[in-house]
């Protein structure tokens, strides 16, 4: 249930103008300024609260699905949270081990790509001038170099390889704090969704006490925000599934080995709308070159294309349905400048956070139309 405007912010018409306009927009920026500076504050929490989100609002849908069949929350509750911390497990157990063996081996295989990017990059100038001049001064090691953000003196591969395995070990070395953050957020999680109504009505109170202004002020706007977010994340999830699942058949289909951490590769891009398609495919096709060269590669792209085709025309209409609807070019420029500001959380957040504004932030509320009621005569 959508909180309510509390009644101290529905007083700006008592003040003559312009302070009728000024009060209530000072008063407003005070609010919104302390808000943010209480979560820059918090920002080493950032991951657990995003986690906690996350996990509620995908288990408190579980739950309410779960009514028709169970009544007892309880019940429904242990159930949900039973069978996420399963998945959870067996995921760690049987996946975990063979994603960081395989992503190591990529790593350490980085000079071979290399090497099959440079022969085909030469197969194709032997094509003709057009494609002479098209690839005049283009590597390998020039491309890896500006995708990876690297400085041109950096160019032995063995040294970049050796860097990246560094890298992806000391990754799989802090998974301590990774499992920690993992298990807090679903003990949040259970906490919030086992006990939401008496939460609620917990939060709701502040309505009634000293920080009324504040609660009226940020809690719609949270609201809406999180529900936005909450289908947004929602929807993703199982669209990043789906892609996933497909595109690991397809790549079985094609023989194209290290497929656990190509998959969980795909699997994370998929939260990274419309670029996260190039960037997952990116490693597919330097493995399926340096196997079966340039005709694999082909087939790679043939086969991504189809199941993104499913996103695009089966997936996305069934799962977002009419909202989420943004143009591609503003995705990519959202994409693009929140990357630029805030890293990993501009790529997660941008695209809801643009929804959001555009679909709520700057629409007026709407107003209750007054039905003016005949007078009655006297009996």
């Amino acid at each position: 249930m959508e909180p309510e405007a509390h009644p101290a912010q529905r007083k700006e018409d008592e003040f003559p103008p312009p302070w009728n306009y000024l009060i209530p927009l000072g008063r407003r920026l005070t609010i919104w300024g302390i808000f943010f500076g209480i979560i820059w504050l918090l920002r080493s929490f950032l991951p657990l609260v995003f986690l906690t989100f996350v996990f509620a609002y995908m288990a408190e849908h579980g739950v309410h699905g779960l009514s028709h069949r169970i009544h007892s929350r309880k019940v429904r509750t242990a159930i949900v949270f039973t069978t996420m911390i399963a998945v959870i497990a067996l995921a760690i157990t049987f996946i975990a081990p063979k994603i960081k063996d395989q992503a190591i081996v990529f790593a350490s295989n980085i000079s071979k790509y290399e090497e099959a990017v440079d022969k085909s990059i030469g197969d194709l100038r032997s094509q003709g001038d057009f494609w002479k001049n098209m690839l005049k001064d283009v590597t390998a090691k020039g491309v890896f170099n500006e995708v990876l953000g690297r400085s041109p003196a950096k160019t032995d591969a063995s040294e970049r390889s050796h860097e990246l395995a560094a890298l992806l070990i000391g990754i799989f070395r802090d998974v301590a704090s990774v499992a920690t953050t993992f298990l807090l957020a679903l003990l949040f999680a259970f906490l919030i969704v086992a006990d939401r109504k008496r939460i609620g009505r917990g939060v709701m109170s502040l309505q009634d006490t000293k920080l009324a202004r504040f609660y009226g002020e940020v809690s719609r706007t949270v609201f809406r925000f999180g529900a936005v977010l909450g289908r947004f994340l929602e929807a993703q999830f199982f669209i990043a599934l789906v892609n996933t699942a497909l595109t690991s058949i397809g790549m079985l289909f094609l023989g194209i080995p290290n497929m656990a951490f190509l998959a969980g590769v795909v699997f994370i891009c998929s939260f990274i709308p419309v670029a996260g398609t190039f960037l997952s495919t990116a490693p597919i096709c330097l493995v399926a070159l340096d196997h079966e060269g340039f005709k694999l590669v082909l087939w790679v792209i043939g086969m991504v294309s189809i199941v993104h085709a499913v996103e695009a025309y089966v997936l996305n209409p069934l799962i977002f349905g009419a909202h989420m609807k943004l143009n591609p070019v503003l995705v990519l420029a959202v994409l693009l400048i929140g990357h630029k500001l805030f890293g990993v959380w501009g790529l997660l957040l941008g695209v809801p956070t643009v929804t959001y504004f555009f679909g709520h932030a700057i629409r007026h509320e709407p107003r209750v139309r007054r039905v003016e009621l005949p007078p009655t005569s006297a009996s």
